[in-house]
C-alpha cells in the first residue's frame, strides 16, 4: 500500500532537520578542536587550531641554542606532528557523531587526514 504523500513530506522533513542539527553540533564541536605536539628533546611546543593552523608556539630556554635552520626545522616539524594529531582528532569526532562505517565520516576523516599526513620517522626525531 503506498504511503500518504503527507506522511513522505513530513519524514523527508524530519529526517533533514535532524542532519541539520547534526551537522551544526559537528561544526561546533570541529571549532573548538585542538591539538598539541612537543619536539624530541622538548625544545618547542606548537599547538594548533581546528584548521591547522598555528594557535601557539613555546620555545624553551634550551631551543636559543640551536642555529636558526635547525630551529626552524625542529619548528616545522612539530607542527606537522600537531597537525597530524588534530588529524586523528578530527577522524575520531566524527566517527563519534556519525559512526565508523558512515561515508561522511570517511569523507570528513580522510580530507583531514590527507591534508596533515603523519610524519615520517625522520621528522619524529626533531
Amino acid at each position: 500500500m503506498p504511503q500518504d504523500p503527507e506522511d513522505l513530506l513530513s519524514d523527508w522533513q524530519y529526517r533533514a532537520e535532524q542532519q541539520a542539527e547534526t551537522s551544526l553540533e559537528l561544526s561546533r564541536r570541529m571549532q573548538e578542536v585542538t591539538a598539541s605536539a612537543e619536539s624530541a628533546d622538548g625544545e618547542t611546543v606548537v599547538t594548533v587550531n581546528h584548521s591547522g593552523g598555528l594557535a601557539g608556539l613555546r620555545l624553551a630556554d634550551r631551543a636559543m641554542r640551536l642555529s636558526a635552520v635547525e630551529l626552524a626545522e625542529t619548528i616545522l616539524a612539530t607542527n606537522r606532528r600537531a597537525q597530524a594529531q588534530l588529524a586523528e582528532k578530527m577522524g575520531e569526532l566524527v566517527k563519534g557523531i556519525y559512526g565508523s562505517d558512515s561515508p561522511t565520516a570517511a569523507f570528513i576523516a580522510g580530507s583531514y587526514s590527507e591534508q596533515f599526513p603523519t610524519p615520517s620517522d625522520d621528522e619524529e626525531t626533531r
